[in-house]
């Protein structure tokens, strides 16, 4: 593990004080997907984390809508909860085989569309 990497995880999920540049620490803390922890972590504010927090709501909002939505559907999210606080850049969502026609035309009425026509994505 390169020590960066290092570095984020100290700070972000055991509470170290962090020992880098605080731009370099939220830089590979985005690439990682960790972001919003960080933030968290740091108790930072601003508009960086009202983005975030922005956009977690949102996500949270599209699973509470899917979940309606899909409830007779055997389903399930997938890569949505980790181990630690992040903001995922989509919400992965699998279903059974037989009811992949049925899910996605309940999707569609929500105004979402079709982007990869493959039976495997």
């Amino acid at each position: 593990m390169n020590s960066l990497t290092t570095e984020l995880l100290n700070v972000a999920v055991y509470g170290a004080e962090p020992n880098v540049n605080l731009a370099t620490l939220l830089s590979h803390a985005r690439k990682n997907k960790i972001l919003l922890h960080l933030l968290r972590a740091l108790k930072i504010q601003g508009n960086l984390r009202e983005h975030q927090e922005s956009n977690i709501s949102k996500v949270i909002q599209v699973v509470q809508t899917l979940s309606k939505l899909l409830k007779d559907h055997n389903y399930a999210f997938f890569k949505l909860i980790k181990p630690v606080s992040y903001v995922p850049a989509d919400v992965d969502l699998l279903i059974d085989a037989g009811q992949v026609r049925s899910a996605a035309h309940e999707i569609m009425r929500l105004g979402y569309t079709v982007a990869v026509k493959d039976p495997y994505a």
